[in-house]
């Protein structure tokens, strides 16, 4: 979590800054280098941005360069007014080219980080099943089941509690939804997990052999898919748990 928003506040402050600074850098070669040139190098700026820290970060980008590009590339110098009508049009494309492209940029980002966020689940599923096909002992089973769940959900504490149970607690569904809270709060246009904590049942042939308990992390917001991977993760103990080799 603290990685992800050190990234997009990264990101945003190459949207805010980077045009300034690499316009101002431009200043000694304003008078040699076509403005449409100039504009195209803002643009690199915009893509950085992007790619850094979201289509936001793009987005700000382009409407940074843009202003950037007026004041310090285009007559009267250190303005926001442009006398050229070809700078004119060249700083219009340059917000609409930026912005565009900003949110492209972005949105690829996006996608990329979504394949390899279902690559790593996928790959946290396949360890815990692993070691129960392999037969090692319901401790060990448990512990990787605990250790992924913690990174899957960004979870402050994990434990595995067979019945009977104790305080009842909020659960994650089997479809990944959330039950039993009357209170939601969102981070990065996720759900959180319940802050009060929240219950995960572990299930074999359809019954429900214990539960883990786990305890969010504030501010982290974890998408539905996720919460799913968790429960495919829950079912691999329970089917871990009751098998003859574990037994």
């Amino acid at each position: 979590m603290d990685d992800y928003r050190s990234t997009r506040m990264f990101g945003m402050a190459i949207g805010v800054l980077g045009p300034v600074l690499v316009a101002a850098a431009l200043v000694g070669v304003r008078d040699e280098v076509e403005g449409a040139n100039l504009a195209l190098i803002l643009v690199l700026v915009v893509v950085l941005a992007a790619i850094t820290g979201g289509w936001q970060a793009g987005a700000v980008a382009g409407v940074t360069s843009a202003l950037a590009f007026d004041f310090f590339l285009t007559r009267p110098y250190l303005s926001l007014t442009i006398d050229s009508q070809d700078d004119v049009e060249t700083a219009i494309l340059l917000l609409i080219v930026g912005v565009s492209v900003g949110i492209l940029a972005g949105r690829a980002r996006v996608a990329v980080e979504a394949a390899r966020r279902g690559s790593s689940e996928i790959e946290r599923i396949h360890r815990v099943a692993e070691l129960a096909a392999q037969g090692a002992r319901s401790e060990d089973v448990l512990l990787e089941a605990q250790a992924q769940l913690s990174e899957l959900l960004e979870l402050k504490g994990c434990r595995f509690e067979a019945p009977p149970f104790g305080v009842p607690l909020a659960r994650i569904e089997r479809n990944g939804t959330v039950t039993g809270t009357s209170t939601r709060h969102y981070a990065r246009g996720e759900l959180e997990l319940p802050r009060e904590g929240v219950e995960m049942p572990v299930l074999a042939r359809g019954q429900q052999i214990g539960r883990f308990v786990l305890d969010p992390a504030p501010g982290a917001g974890i998408s539905l898919e996720s919460r799913v991977v968790a429960v495919a993760i829950a079912d691999q103990v329970g089917a871990a748990l009751t098998s003859p080799v574990h037994g």
